[in-house]
């Protein structure tokens, strides 16, 4: 029996990528529907979707799973317990704590490697409290059960054969679309 009490976390998110809206080959300007459950995914008031922040970005890019990403989804794992670089995972220091107007207590993360950072929401009331000082994050290829849900959810019903005016002509570099804020992921849970 061990007699540390110091509790460590590790969560999930899953991404799934937006069907009906082309992208540009590149997940840069990808939008992803995303939750902790499978409820949360289905759920209408989580239909809201977002582009991923540089951090995760950079993780996807690293770990090679970006074409996996485009097509079917991921999912991003955070532990608050040191982890090893070795199994894909990456450090992210946190280099700012606020809330605003009573919402919840936000954190900024910064990867120490690069300058990339991603947004996290403290979504526990209960211990800890307080979002961790450092976090590691790791991305993976939805596992099959995930994936047989995904693909007999609603959320695959845009995912149609038909063409579009870019199947048969080349509208040359068109700018991408104008930036949405970045999913904001969440903290420890409860």
């Amino acid at each position: 029996m061990s007699r540390c009490t110091t509790t460590t976390l590790t969560w999930t998110l899953t991404v799934i990528p937006e069907v009906g809206t082309p992208t540009p080959g590149s997940i840069d300007h990808a939008s992803f529907h995303y939750g902790r459950t499978n409820d949360e995914i289905a759920t209408p008031y989580w239909t809201d979707v977002k582009s991923l922040p540089s951090g995760i970005l950079h993780v996807v890019k690293q770990s090679e799973i970006e074409g996996n990403a485009l097509e079917t989804g991921f999912v991003i794992e955070m532990s608050s317990h040191h982890k090893q670089k070795a199994e894909g995972w990456f450090t992210f220091q946190c280099a700012l704590l606020a809330s605003k107007g009573g919402r919840s207590r936000r954190g900024v993360y910064v990867c120490v490697e690069t300058a990339n950072s991603m947004e996290i929401v403290n979504m526990s009331c209960c211990p800890p409290k307080e979002l961790p000082k450092v976090i590691w994050v790791r991305v993976s290829k939805l596992p099959e059960q995930t994936l047989a849900w995904v693909l007999s959810s609603s959320l695959r019903e845009g995912d149609t054969t038909q063409t579009s005016l870019s199947d048969f002509s080349d509208l040359g570099n068109l700018p991408p679309p104008p930036p949405s804020r970045p999913l904001p992921l969440p903290g420890p849970p409860n």
